[in-house]
């Protein structure tokens, strides 16, 4: 609970630092491995290939200003479209650490039943 208080009181310097990350031009968001593999293997001419790098970016800065608007949601303390305190948020988050439902989903060799 303590270092969830100590995140919300200095929100604002945090989210100064994840900002950084959207506008850095060297950090992609979107590309996946998938697409990676595609660009090394494309022979397009250099016209083409610039379009798509900006269509890559325009999407990769709306996943990174989706990213944003969720931490700053946890970090005001809204949690499934409800206003939390610190300790609701933090019991929140055990109980969904615990539900097993999400367990299920997990890597087994992560071994969290250990």
């Amino acid at each position: 609970e303590e270092t969830l208080s100590v995140m919300r009181t200095n929100k604002e310097a945090l989210l100064t630092i994840i900002e950084v990350f959207i506008h850095d031009p060297l950090y992609k968001w979107a590309l996946s491995p998938l697409k990676a593999l595609q660009r090394q293997k494309e022979t397009e001419d250099d016209m083409e290939t610039s379009w798509e790098d900006s269509q890559d970016e325009y999407e990769g800065n709306k996943d990174a200003a989706r990213a944003l608007m969720r931490v700053k949601q946890k970090l005001d303390g809204y949690e499934d479209g409800e206003m939390r305190s610190v300790h609701g948020q933090v019991q929140q988050l055990i109980q969904d650490a615990i539900d097993p439902e999400r367990l299920c989903h997990m890597f087994p060799g992560w071994g969290a039943w250990m």
